[in-house]
């Protein structure tokens, strides 16, 4: 955990405005080193579930962190509209030195071209110090990449909601056991036992002497 700190704060934290060293208490954020990036090729009109950005409250006091997708960082790579990106949750607020990981869906539009993507997942507080009528925060950024390759976007069963996955189980489930009992051929049969005749020439009398 220390060492992801240090990577947190050696790596990734952009200080947009200085805090004053006089300043009682201190505001921060942190945002994971490594990029977020998409394991697998993309397809217009696909939506697919990026690795979710783990952020973190580096300041000295309770912080609501907000996320958002904007391009601040340099690099190859066709900018992403914010819009296609969405954040699961992506105003939280966070203890001293609290972290979360916010959970992030991309949704491709089928217009767009292909090519290699690139734009910044970013995490800004909401505290701020005043100092001479400035009000000073901090926020931090790492990189968002993907790659957009043409084809058409393939709906398997594994696509559909769990609901409809388990209903369709279910019926087969039914056909299968009925198919086995026609097969089978066993069957039950119920039969009534007539009542047993009595013997011939029994009689209650005493015979004739």
């Amino acid at each position: 955990m220390q060492l992801l700190r240090w990577a947190l704060r050696s790596a990734s934290l952009i200080v947009l405005l200085a805090i004053p060293a006089t300043a009682q208490a201190s505001i921060g954020v942190g945002i994971q080193a490594g990029p977020v990036r998409l394991g697998a090729a993309a397809h217009p009109g696909g939506s697919y579930a990026l690795p979710p950005v783990y952020v973190v409250n580096t300041g000295t006091q309770p912080e609501a962190l907000t996320v958002r997708i904007e391009r601040v960082s340099s690099g190859p790579g066709r900018p992403v509209p914010a819009s296609w990106v969405h954040a699961s949750g992506s105003a939280v607020r966070l203890s001293h030195n609290q972290g979360t990981r916010i959970p992030l869906q991309l949704v491709i539009p089928a217009t767009a071209r292909p090519g290699q993507y690139l734009t910044d997942v970013v995490v800004r507080g909401s505290a701020s110090v005043s100092d001479g009528g400035a009000n000073l925060g901090v926020a931090a950024a790492t990189k968002l990449q993907f790659r957009i390759v043409p084809g058409v976007v393939s709906a398997g069963w594994f696509s559909m909601p769990r609901w409809v996955l388990l209903t369709a189980a279910a019926m087969v489930a039914l056909v299968a056991i009925a198919l086995v009992a026609r097969r089978s051929g066993v069957r039950i049969r119920i039969e009534r036992e007539p009542a047993a005749a009595s013997p011939a020439g029994a009689g209650s009398g005493n015979d004739a002497a």
